[in-house]
């Protein structure tokens, strides 16, 4: 290469468009300084004046810190809850009705009182639950590992691990919901008309943590959310998969849960109790929340109905 008056650059061969960019490159920044001389203008001006500008750039619906990928993985988790904790859930639901509507129950009852038959059921569905998703997961890792499938956002053990926390402590909140209900009805089939208000319970939760994490996840009301036990599982995980949440959030959220799932064993105890022997048209929730009280029962003792 051939630089001719600073003007022209002559190749022998094929031109080298990298060489050519340094070149030229060189060529304007020494023709740039040799002009600033000649206008009496200093290499500290004109290094104020050539130094480059910088420019910021941002994504709408992206807050400064945090990725796409953050906000994929959080729907995704909060996607995987729900699915998780409804069908074990209604597990726990059939479950408690066809016991009752086969009078299988009445065999249980003699041997244990009704509200550890349910905490028991409620444990032994949640264990079932979470083997099945650990092969699952299990196997999904394996097969990323070995395909490498594009497009996959990553995720972080810590936040794994608070899915899993979280995953436990909501199934173990509506699946108590869930058992209670679903005493109700003498019948399988009337069980999931009985349960309704618990499934729309949990996709508010869901819609309500999707807002979340769309929203501005450092504001009041969704901190305040994330902290509330229904929403909490959907909620504070996926704050954690966007890293919005502070340490000490899901800790308090943690304990926040444990006392009203603690809570919710003894109501939804409470009403199991009062409706398991009830034999009949479906039983209302006043009804069989009254039963133990006004009869004076034992867990192991049938209601009087009509």
């Amino acid at each position: 290469m051939l630089v001719v008056d600073a003007r022209r650059l002559t190749w022998r061969s094929q031109p080298d468009e990298r060489l050519r960019a340094i070149v030229t490159t060189a060529i304007q920044l020494v023709t740039v300084q040799q002009r600033a001389a000649a206008a009496g203008i200093g290499p500290g001006q004109l290094h104020a004046v050539m130094a480059p500008v910088p420019v910021g750039s941002e994504q709408l619906g992206v807050t400064a810190g945090r990725s796409h990928d953050n906000a994929n993985v959080a729907i995704i988790m909060s996607m995987l809850l729900l699915l998780a904790i409804v069908l074990y859930g209604n597990l726990v639901l059939t479950g408690v009705a066809e016991e009752k509507s086969s009078r299988v129950v009445e065999v249980l009852l003699a041997r244990m009182p009704a509200r550890t038959l349910l905490a028991g059921k409620v444990a032994g569905i949640g264990l079932l639950g979470f083997a099945q998703f650990a092969v699952t997961a299990l196997a999904a890792l394996v097969a990323a590992l070995v395909v490498h499938p594009a497009g996959i956002p990553a995720v972080s053990g810590g936040v794994l691990a608070w899915v899993i926390v979280w995953f436990i402590l909501g199934y173990a909140l509506y699946a108590m919901a869930y058992g209670a209900l679903g005493s109700l009805a003498s019948r399988a089939e009337d069980a999931a008309n009985v349960a309704a208000p618990v499934s729309y319970a949990l996709l508010a939760a869901y819609w309500v943590s999707l807002w979340v994490v769309a929203s501005n996840p450092d504001s009041a009301w969704p901190k305040l959310v994330s902290l509330f036990s229904a929403t909490a599982p959907f909620a504070m995980s996926g704050r954690i998969a966007i890293g919005a949440a502070a340490w000490w959030e899901p800790v308090i959220a943690v304990a926040l849960a444990i006392a009203a799932i603690a809570g919710l064993v003894v109501l939804a105890g409470r009403v199991y109790t009062g409706a398991i022997l009830h034999t009949g048209p479906t039983l209302k929730l006043s009804d069989a929340w009254s039963a133990t009280t006004r009869t004076g029962l034992s867990a192991a003792e049938p209601p009087h109905t009509a």
